[in-house]
């Protein structure tokens, strides 16, 4: 069972290696085969039934890692605007370090849309930033503010810095972690 697991973790980085250096385009099973060193396709087809199967479990993966490098962060902040501040850095920082990732969320998502599964992940990111900023105005951290409204916001800006990221190289990562946790932090403080 590990060999198996193994095998189709490779085949999976091999698809998103591709894509980041390629394009989606380029991502067909004959060059995942090649980029990974297999000997056939079938080894593919063996793990994924499809293409679009394929390119649903490499965004996935992206989200995993992508929430693990984040929730230590998150928990460790110990106020509300603190979490606030550790999920958007730790959100940019991830993607900044693996730029491989981000281009490859951008363009799988550009060819296949949202999948349910990543409408399932951004639901909950959503309401985990929900519950911080109600928890926030119930300490007193935050003013009087919607919740999901400021939870979609923050999605979105980052969302709109990782498609930025993607297709503007040089674009300082850093920088746009800065500016967003200012822009929301002047926000959300109490009035």
């Amino acid at each position: 069972m590990q060999v198996t697991s193994g095998r189709r973790s490779q085949i999976v980085e091999a698809m998103i290696e591709v894509i980041a250096s390629e394009g989606v385009r380029a991502a067909s099973f004959a060059r995942i085969r090649e980029h990974a060193g297999l000997s056939s396709t079938r080894l593919i087809s063996y793990h994924f039934d499809s293409r679009a199967e394929l390119l649903g479990a490499a965004l996935t993966r992206i989200i995993e890692l992508a929430s693990e490098r984040m929730s230590p962060r998150i928990a460790a902040a110990t106020t509300s605007r603190g979490r606030l501040e550790a999920y958007i850095r730790s959100n940019i920082e991830f993607l900044a370090e693996r730029p491989d990732y981000a281009v490859a969320a951008v363009e799988i998502l550009s060819a296949i849309g949202t999948p349910a599964d990543e409408d399932a992940a951004a639901d909950t990111a959503e309401q985990l930033l929900t519950r911080l900023f109600a928890d926030g105005q119930l300490a007193g951290e935050m003013r009087t503010l919607d919740a999901a409204l400021y939870a979609s916001a923050v999605r979105a800006a980052i969302d709109r810095a990782v498609t930025r990221f993607a297709r503007t190289p040089g674009l300082d990562l850093h920088r746009c972690a800065d500016e967003l946790v200012e822009l929301f932090d002047r926000a959300v403080r109490p009035e």
